[in-house]
């Protein structure tokens, strides 16, 4: 695990770089999109908290747009990305944000099996980053390259008691990163994820308390906001500029977030695979993946070729 920490330096690379993110009104998002403008960049949000976009639009002013988005709506993710190319020609940042939680547990002993549950989570947390990722990346070709981050929780990797749609939605987010990373990357296109631990949001109300008395690791809005920022400029610098800690190409990360400060934990686990794995396994996991990824392979019939 690899302790990554902002050079300043980087930052100055944002001024007057596009950025589309969704759930910007509030939380995290409002303070990513603060983060963003603060630096240069030019930054169109969206969310479905109307009034907290629109105070945060008035507040920063000029270079930051905000339009209604509902993010499990396909056409509504696309007229935000077209918003942003139409003012300002490219998009070169894009962030999937946008998020919730319902602490209510269908899977207690005590809940009506009769009564279907929501899966509220399901469509915001996993469908609309798919979404997000799609839209995102066919802006981000046009531009010849750059960087997609997707937001997901520690709950995206770790268990998760009382959690189940979200953990699971949240998994499906590093997915997304792993399924897309090794095709995106040969396109310029540097694929991260953000696994926030704690964070003081209206997500947390429930738990706050007690884990303040147990003295553990908090982050705060903004300190999410700085790690998705390094994942923004990570690849940015000159060849020898860098983020402290960061193994370039940045591409195919996972940072946790923990007491405000950013863990890359991705490529230890790739590292260490023929431990964890077997190195037998390991090598014929090698050579499967190899083939995967070779010209004329395809998943898709219409596309294979022998």
């Amino acid at each position: 695990m690899a302790h990554v920490q902002i050079n300043p330096s980087l930052l100055t690379t944002l001024k007057d770089k596009v950025v589309v993110l969704t759930g910007g009104a509030t939380g995290i998002g409002r303070s990513t999109v603060r983060l963003f403008h603060q630096y240069g960049a030019k930054v169109v949000f969206g969310d479905v908290a109307d009034s907290h976009g629109l105070s945060l639009e008035r507040e920063l002013g000029e270079r930051v747009v905000f339009t209604h988005c509902d993010t499990t709506k396909y056409s509504d993710q696309l007229k935000l990305f077209k918003e942003a190319e139409k003012r300002w020609g490219r998009i070169d940042i894009a962030v999937a944000n946008a998020g919730i939680s319902l602490p209510k547990d269908p899977f207690l002993p005590d809940e009506d099996v009769e009564t279907e549950f929501s899966t509220a989570e399901i469509d915001v947390n996993l469908k609309g980053p798919l979404i997000t990722a799609r839209i995102g990346l066919a802006f981000l070709r046009k531009n010849g390259g750059g960087d997609l981050i997707l937001v997901s929780s520690i709950a995206g990797w770790k268990e998760c008691t009382g959690l189940v749609a979200y953990t699971a939605s949240k998994h499906g987010v590093v997915g997304i990163m792993r399924g897309l990373h090794l095709s995106a990357v040969k396109e310029g296109v540097r694929i991260n994820v953000i696994c926030p631990w704690m964070t003081k949001t209206g997500m947390v109300k429930g738990i706050e308390l007690g884990w303040a008395s147990n003295k553990l690791p908090e982050n705060e809005p903004e300190d999410v906001g700085k790690a998705i920022i390094l994942c923004a400029t990570a690849n940015r610098g000159e060849s020898k500029e860098r983020h402290e800690g960061a193994v370039t190409p940045f591409a195919g990360k996972i940072l946790w977030v923990s007491g405000g400060e950013s863990y890359e934990i991705e490529d230890n686990l790739q590292r260490l695979e023929p431990e964890w794995l077997g190195r037998e396994n390991s090598a014929v996991l090698k050579r499967g993946q190899e083939f995967l990824m070779s010209e004329g392979t395809s998943w898709d019939v219409g596309r294979s070729k022998p």
